[in-house]
This record gives structure tokens, C-alpha cells and sequence, in this order.
């Protein structure tokens, strides 16, 4: 059974390679920014080693940014792909011969969206910060107005509350990923239109016939909402990029101390959303067994 899902995790790699190829080449183009781009922390006057802390750790947070965005596009077109492509390439009829149940088979691709991506790409953000740290430091990029360019107890608490809000947002977002597969298992052609024609239809018809918004709100909150409570929009969007004296720069440990990402677990949408997306798997797993278009 291990052995089966491990090569159908590896399958998923070799048929759909934007899975690796985006993260990797996002963390080369940072990596390349910070080799030749201009980084001298200089502010024009002297700071406190909690503002120096604040700033490492604000930068540090900041790196993780293009991941994640780019990570959460390319799951949305894998996801909305993945049980489609198989039957649109008739590979599906191969591997129907083969001994590996539908159940396995969808299962193998929630595993590389929800669990095996996330955290390839979590860990290709770890490297990417080490990796510019060192070249920052090897370009001289420290100053006497900025004499610390490294601290090893900021670096790694950046990177377990980050962590931690990493997993918060992927188990946030499984029902819009299950969903996605859902749509994919049942579609026969144009999944685009299908995943998006019912949800924005049904806020149609709700807001025409009732004059409510419900459906418009629920699927707004779903889509942004963990951000919000995570308080990432106030660390990435912080203090300015050139901070003055006196104005008022938070400190080390108010700036992560915005970061709340126990509020995620402690929602209970969180939790009924896992439900939801349980249900849409299993639909994924009933819709499989039974539909290969020929």
C-alpha cells in the first residue's frame, strides 16, 4: 500500500510538473534579486536591537509571500485538473487495469495538494532564506546603522509560526481544493466554467430573487478570511519599507505577536469545512469509479 501511493505521489510529479518547476523557479529569481539587486540596510541612523529584530524577522516573513501566492495558483489549476486529465488523455484506462483502487488513486491527489506540496514548498522558502541571508552577508550588506544581519532564535521562531500558519491556511482552504476535485472527477469538458458557473450563479439567483448576499459573503469569507485572522495583512503590509527615526517601528515581539495562528484552529469553520471537504473527496472517489468517458 506504501509503496503503491509513493509512486502514485511521484506520478502526480512526473504528469503535472508546475507542481516543482514554479516553487523552484520563484526561489532562483529571489535568490538571483538578492545576488544582484540593492540590499543595504542603512537607514541613516542607529537601532535598537529590538527594531533590528523586527526588521530580520519582518524581511524573513516577507520571503515566504511569492510562494504561497504562486503555490496557491498553480494547487487551483492541479486540483481542477488532476481527475480530468486522466480522462481526457485515456490514461485513466490504463491505470483502472492496473491494482490500485479509485480510492487510492484520488487519495494520492489530495496528499500532493494538501500535504506533500505545501510542505515541499514550505521547505524550499527555508532554503531560499538561508540561501539570501548568505548572500546578503557575503555582499557586505550590514552597515554600522545595521550591524546584524543574522539572528538564529528570530530566524527559526520566524519559521515555526510560519509553519504553523502554513498548515492553519492549507487545512482552511481543503473544501474550495476538494471541491476543485470534485468538479474535475465529474466534468467532461470546460472545468474552468464549471467550477466557478455554480457558486456564481447561485449568488445570482440569491441576490435577484431575495436580495440577500449569503452565498456572495460565505464564499468571500472562505476565500480570504484566514488571512485576516492570521493578521498576515499587517505584517506584510507593517511598518514601511524605510523606516524614520522616532516612527514608531514596532518591536520584534509585538510584530509576530500579531500573527494569531491559533485562531484558525480555534475557528469552528475550520473544522466544518474539513467535513465539507471530506464529503466532496468521497463524491471525487464515487464519481471516479464510474466515469471514464468511454
Amino acid at each position: 500500500m506504501k509503496d503503491r501511493m509513493l509512486t502514485l505521489i511521484r506520478r502526480e510529479y512526473w504528469e503535472h510538473r508546475a507542481l516543482w518547476i514554479w516553487p523552484l523557479a520563484i526561489a532562483a529569481l529571489v535568490i538571483l534579486g538578492a545576488a544582484v539587486g540593492h540590499s543595504q540596510y542603512d537607514f541613516g541612523f542607529p537601532m535598537s536591537l529590538e527594531e533590528r529584530r523586527a526588521w530580520f524577522a519582518l524581511g524573513q516573513w516577507r520571503l515566504g509571500f511569492p510562494q504561497a501566492l504562486i503555490m496557491a495558483i498553480v494547487l487551483w489549476f492541479y486540483a481542477a485538473d488532476c481527475l480530468y486529465a486522466e480522462r481526457r488523455d485515456r490514461s485513466i484506462l490504463f491505470w483502472k487495469s492496473m491494482p490500485v483502487s479509485d480510492t487510492t488513486t484520488v487519495l494520492s491527489k489530495v496528499l500532493v495538494a494538501m500535504v506533500v506540496t505545501p510542505l515541499g514548498v514550505y521547505l524550499v522558502t527555508v532554503a531560499t532564506s538561508l540561501f539570501v541571508v548568505a548572500i546578503l552577508a557575503a555582499r557586505g550588506c550590514c552597515t554600522a546603522a545595521y550591524p546584524v544581519l543574522w539572528d538564529g532564535g528570530v530566524w527559526l521562531h520566524v519559521q515555526l509560526v510560519a509553519l504553523v500558519a502554513w498548515i492553519g491556511a492549507t487545512l482552511w482552504y481543503a473544501p474550495l481544493t476538494a471541491y476543485l476535485m470534485l468538479v474535475s472527477a465529474w466534468a467532461r469538458r470546460n472545468v474552468s466554467l464549471w467550477v466557478l458557473l455554480p457558486p456564481v450563479l447561485l449568488a445570482l439567483v440569491e441576490r435577484v430573487a431575495l436580495g440577500t448576499h449569503y452565498v456572495g459573503t460565505a464564499l468571500l469569507y472562505r476565500l480570504g478570511a484566514v488571512w485576516r485572522q492570521l493578521s498576515i495583512d499587517t505584517v506584510l503590509l507593517g511598518p514601511p519599507a524605510a523606516p524614520q527615526p522616532n516612527s514608531g517601528t514596532l518591536p520584534y515581539s509585538q510584530l509576530l505577536a500579531h500573527i494569531q495562528p491559533g485562531a484558525v484552529f480555534a475557528n469552528i469553520d475550520l473544522w466544518l469545512g474539513l467535513i465539507v471537504a471530506a464529503a466532496c473527496i468521497y463524491g471525487a472517489i464515487r464519481i471516479r469509479r464510474y466515469r471514464d468517458d468511454t
